[in-house]
């Protein structure tokens, strides 16, 4: 049974949204399982059934949930939620940092940003070369702490966005797009746990330097060693993943 959560005022659906799907992530409410009916929900946080409906509307678009008139609120099955969605991938990682998630999101990355490099090398205009560069410096910058704090991130999604988009090919541009949250959050957990920032900004200036130069064989390269050395950073903090019929259902 849950306890009752108060909700700040102003953000009351967000915070209701953010609570069920942080307790749906991290397994206290498995695939199957029927969520509170709507007027446990609202003593539980306090809350109207209009603000109640809002959240679990939110969370049926992410896919975690369903709701039907005859059976109520459903979790969903893991293969159905939207892992690109950045509020799930947020969750999953706050609920469990594990190298399941860890392995997924490189994996993804590394299936097609080293032949976004290539193309970006071979088929980008002078105006892309610029994007990128300017991207670079601002990621330098940021290590170097001549930027604010909070602009590493940033730096780093824009320039592997600036990289995908030169690529010039449709299809890459479209799964950039659609994978945005989840570079998102893997430039913040990079960044949180940047030991030696130079050293990064110095692993993507490699990249930078090869497309600028056309060498599409030496960008796809450095894009591919850029990846792994990432992926290796972070998995010292990551936990075992759960076992298959665990709440991620993996």
């Amino acid at each position: 049974m849950l306890e009752r959560e108060p909700i700040a005022v102003g953000t009351m659906s967000a915070q209701v949204e953010r609570s069920l799907g942080r307790r749906i992530v991290s397994g206290e409410f498995r695939p199957g399982d029927a969520l509170p009916i709507e007027s446990e929900l609202c003593e539980i946080y306090g809350v109207s059934r209009t603000t109640i409906r809002e959240a679990v509307k939110r969370l049926a678009a992410k896919r975690l949930v369903d709701v039907s008139p005859k059976v109520g609120t459903r979790v969903l099955p893991f293969a159905e939620w939207n892992l690109l969605d950045r509020d799930v991938l947020t969750w999953r990682l706050s609920a469990q940092f594990d190298s399941k998630i860890v392995e997924d999101i490189f994996e993804m990355r590394l299936c097609f940003e080293p032949r976004a490099a290539f193309l970006a090398a071979r088929d980008g205009t002078a105006e892309d070369h610029a994007e990128i560069a300017r991207h670079c410096a601002d990621l330098v910058a940021a290590s170097s702490a001549a930027l604010p704090p909070g602009a590493g991130p940033d730096a780093e999604l824009e320039f592997h966005l600036a990289v995908i988009n030169a690529s010039r090919n449709g299809l890459f541009v479209t799964i950039g797009a659609a994978v945005k949250s989840a570079l998102r959050v893997s430039s913040e957990l990079l960044q949180r746990q940047a030991a030696h920032p130079r050293e990064d900004a110095e692993l993507h200036a490699r990249v930078s330097a090869a497309i600028l130069a056309r060498a599409p064989d030496r960008a796809a390269t450095r894009m591919a060693e850029l990846l792994i050395a990432s992926r290796a950073r972070l998995r010292p903090f990551a936990v075992a993943a759960p076992p298959p019929e665990g709440p991620a259902g993996q």
